[in-house]
């Protein structure tokens, strides 16, 4: 039996790989804020542009998941007259689970271990005091952890060092659940009703009850990203080439690049229409980015390599941060040289990060995407 043929989408890895290194710049900013060490975050020229840089990227993602999985559903659907659903959650298992409790088990076990073992941890304040509050581990913390809820346990004060991220893959298991179920039982008519629904509904409850139970809620599971992606991905399956035709241009790419600069670093609207606004672009970009016919798009095997293992690089750089950002704080008292300092970091914690995901990618991740690829494919 012939091996299936992969639907594969160029531009796409690029987009990841900036996406995930928008949050690791965050990230470090951030921690420099928080241990007052002099941050992008402490400018008023960059305030907005850092501070919001980290949620960006994770809108990307999120819009980018609604577009491929509503796109490889419907191709499932169109091909087979069916969606196997057996078979998607278990791609999704092999896929998301291994790392997943991977950083799990390195964020409850690891890290405390090593925090209250080796003194030099305890000279970086922002995340030794996090560690040392031992209400962030309680049994509820794990138990939302393990099941899949960590967006709901940061919503509930749980803090984890290594796992805070993590509360983005949750919400995408949880989209994982419910769109297969839509696009499987649903002919198009309702589907793309359901989409738009779920889009205006989450965008009105975020706007007039924010701060009720219901707003909480829908603040914490944002599948108006997902949803927005998902039109992408129904529109893209039915008008493809009248899509390619209209966006092969390098005047609407470059018209999109400079629409997503404006509003990733200037407040233009109130900061939420200015997300979902900002999700509308993203999803543009994504459609230009896969077109073939477009010859501007970015393209870059380095960046390419890193979108294939950006999921690592996502998951594992707060641990890679707990590490490095320690030796630093000594080299930074010993030397007494800010520059250095900030070369440093920004060399090593991407630079170590992306090598522990390629690591991890090739001895771990891939044999379970091997099993996933061979035993549970549809398409």
């Amino acid at each position: 039996m012939g091996s299936k043929k992969s639907i594969f989408f160029g531009g796409l890895n690029e987009l990841r790989a900036i996406a995930a290194l928008s949050v690791i710049l965050h990230h470090i900013e951030l921690f420099k804020h928080r241990d007052h060490m002099g941050s992008l975050f402490d400018s008023k020229y960059t305030a907005y542009f850092i501070g919001h840089l980290g949620k960006n990227g994770v809108y990307l993602f999120f819009v980018l998941s609604g577009f491929l999985i509503t796109y490889l559903l419907l191709a499932e659907k169109e091909k087979n007259n069916s969606i196997n659903l057996k078979k998607f959650y278990l791609r999704r298992i092999f896929r998301i689970w291994p790392l997943y409790y991977i950083i799990i088990f390195i964020s409850f076990i690891v890290i405390p271990l090593l925090a209250f073992t080796f003194p030099i941890f305890s000279i970086t304040p922002s995340y030794y005091q996090i560690i040392k509050d031992t209400s962030n581990y309680d049994i509820m913390s794990v138990f939302l952890h393990i099941l899949f809820l960590p967006n709901i346990a940061l919503q509930a004060g749980k803090v984890i060092v290594g796992a805070s991220q993590s509360w983005s893959v949750g919400v995408e298991e949880q989209f994982y659940i419910i769109w297969p179920i839509i696009v499987s039982f649903f002919n198009r008519r309702i589907m793309i009703s359901a989409f738009v629904c779920i889009l205006i509904i989450f965008i009105a409850i975020n706007l007039r009850y924010p701060r009720s139970l219901i707003g909480t809620v829908v603040s914490i599971i944002p599948f108006e990203f997902m949803a927005i992606g998902s039109l992408g991905g129904y529109f893209y399956s039915v008008q493809a080439n009248k899509i390619t035709e209209y966006t092969k241009g390098k005047a609407i790419y470059l018209t999109s690049l400079l629409l997503i600069l404006v509003l990733i670093s200037i407040p233009v609207f109130t900061l939420y229409i200015q997300n979902i606004t900002l999700g509308f672009v993203f999803l543009l970009l994504i459609i230009i980015s896969i077109n073939p016919l477009n010859k501007s798009v970015f393209r870059n095997r380095y960046f390419s390599f890193s979108g294939g293992i950006s999921y690592g690089i996502y998951m594992y750089h707060p641990f890679i941060m707990f590490l490095i950002f320690p030796v630093f704080y000594k080299l930074l008292k010993f030397y007494n040289n800010i520059f250095v300092f900030n070369i440093g970091v920004f060399i090593f914690i991407p630079g170590l990060t992306i090598l522990v995901s390629y690591g991890s990618y090739r001895y771990i991740e891939k044999k379970f995407i091997n099993i996933k690829d061979s035993k549970f494919k549809t398409l």
